[in-house]
């Protein structure tokens, strides 16, 4: 699959079950130097796989906590120590954490250099390798330091999937449902219908379901690669779903956060906007059929969860802003945009709702 950015005039493929001993022998016949960035957890599965003596691997601690500006400038004295310049690559080897911190130090270390993603887990295959989004954490909120920054290619294997623990695949789950909601209809049908252990499922339909989500992210960053109007659509879940995350200090997991940002956000829909209430109930459905809705927060933590969400770069003048579905595959443009604000009231009054419903 070939990605363009015609801002930028760049490209870069999308390649299916590539063989990394090839990738590896090419790439080091092709760069001065190159570092392969992965954290303890995933080097530990595969440090086989990814054994070369011409590649630098460089570990760090698994988790939220690795996206920080500590973490990044360890990164990069370990590259200035071993000589890397411009005719370097860096590969992100792993998850969301890994792709994020990476792909950010490669957009700023000597001003740019070349950058692979071979994502390692759900999230990261359907969603956080594509797009060009890079970031760090601050004490503020999630995300909010970082870069645009598109790779060279990104490997996808689904072979991968299966060294993850069930609770990760749930993760990335809460992205697969997240691209039914926002942009596909038969794909939301199709995951109420399949086998709810993602992996029990026949490995073409797995990969049908991977392929049906890359498509889609790539569609809609070619066309808003930053997020000025329609890439907001993906964010659909997010708003509420960072600010349960930082309400957490990151310890409560990502799919689980986004889940329950997703089932609040559809009440927003339903409460102040044209979403029906059919719809709601089987947005809520097929998450719990998932088990994604386990984040929970008490009336007491509303305000905080309000200023989190106050913090979020996608919001305009100070508004908050939500890209809301009309209807089950589909959000509509209101006003002449993906996104619509809404006060500050409103949310509360929604998040008081959701806890009264559950």
């Amino acid at each position: 699959m070939i990605v363009r950015n015609k801002h930028r005039n760049e490209i870069y493929s999308i390649n299916f079950n590539k063989s990394l001993k090839d990738f590896f022998r090419a790439s080091t016949k092709k760069y001065h130097n190159i570092a392969l960035i992965t954290d303890s957890n995933v080097h530990k599965i595969f440090h086989k796989e990814i054994m070369n003596k011409d590649i630098n691997i460089l570990k760090i601690s698994p988790g939220e906590k690795s996206k920080s500006n500590r973490v990044k400038e360890k990164l990069e004295n370990k590259l200035l120590e071993l000589k890397f310049n411009r005719d370097s690559l860096i590969i992100a080897f792993g998850g969301g954490v890994i792709g994020d911190l990476t792909g950010y130090l490669a957009s700023t270390y000597l001003r740019g250099v070349d950058l692979v993603h071979i994502p390692t887990s759900l999230v990261a295959i359907v969603d956080s390798s594509i797009g060009g989004k890079t970031g760090i954490n601050n004490n503020k909120g999630k995300n909010l330091i970082g870069t645009f920054y598109n790779p060279k290619e990104i490997i996808v294997n689904s072979d991968f999937l299966k060294t993850l623990p069930n609770k990760e695949i749930r993760q990335g789950m809460a992205e697969i449902i997240k691209y039914g909601i926002i942009k596909d209809y038969n794909l939301f049908k199709k995951l109420e219908k399949i086998n709810d252990n993602f992996l029990d499922n026949n490995e073409f339909e797995i990969n049908k379901i991977l392929k049906k989500c890359i498509k889609i992210k790539v569609e809609v960053i070619q066309k808003d690669f930053k997020e000025s109007d329609l890439r907001s659509i993906l964010n659909f879940g997010h708003t509420i779903g960072h600010g349960l995350e930082k309400l957490y200090s990151y310890k409560k997991s990502h799919g689980d956060c986004i889940g329950t940002g997703m089932a609040i956000e559809s009440l927003i829909a339903k409460k102040y906007l044209e979403f029906s209430s059919e719809d709601y109930k089987r947005i809520l459905k097929i998450l719990d059929k998932y088990h994604l809705r386990k984040t929970i927060y008490k009336k007491s933590d509303i305000p905080k969860i309000l200023e989190f969400i106050k913090l979020d770069k996608k919001n305009k003048k100070s508004k908050i802003t939500f890209s809301l579905p009309d209807k089950i595959g589909n959000i509509k443009k209101r006003n002449k945009k993906f996104t619509v604000e809404i006060t500050d009231k409103k949310i509360e009054q929604t998040l008081k709702e959701y806890l009264n419903e559950i």
